[in-house]
């Protein structure tokens, strides 16, 4: 089973994504982080298999964040999961790197489950 490290800093949204993730049948574990410093120290380690990225965190945001953890995780899948729904944001974000770019909302853990079965 994969490990994914979600970094979220609002606690609904970690909730709704697992509430939605346990009606569809979770098949990897979540592990959250509230900011992008607890995920760093955490990610060495952590066996995590991808990490899962708001852009809008209190230590950082944007594509900046971005690039900070494309580099943190060092060839590990990483996905954004956003509130802004913005295709050119949206590009930039997979240009970088990124694997997807995911809207926060109900469909966002049947949008990441699938993600998570590529990878695993």
């Amino acid at each position: 089973m994969m490990r994914v490290l979600l970094i979220e800093d609002h606690p609904a949204d970690v909730l709704l994504l697992q509430a939605s993730l346990e009606l569809i049948g979770l098949e990897w574990t979540l592990d959250d982080a509230p900011t992008f410093a607890e995920a760093a120290r955490r990610w060495p380690g952590g066996n995590f298999g991808m990490l899962v990225l708001d852009l809008n965190l209190p230590d950082g945001h944007g594509l900046e964040l971005l690039a900070r953890a494309l580099e943190l995780a060092s060839g590990t899948p990483v996905v954004v999961l956003s509130g802004l729904a913005n295709r050119e944001v949206a590009a930039q974000a997979v240009g970088l790197g990124a694997r997807a770019y995911v809207i926060k909302g109900l469909d966002a853990a049947e949008e990441l489950q699938q993600i998570v079965a590529q990878f695993a």
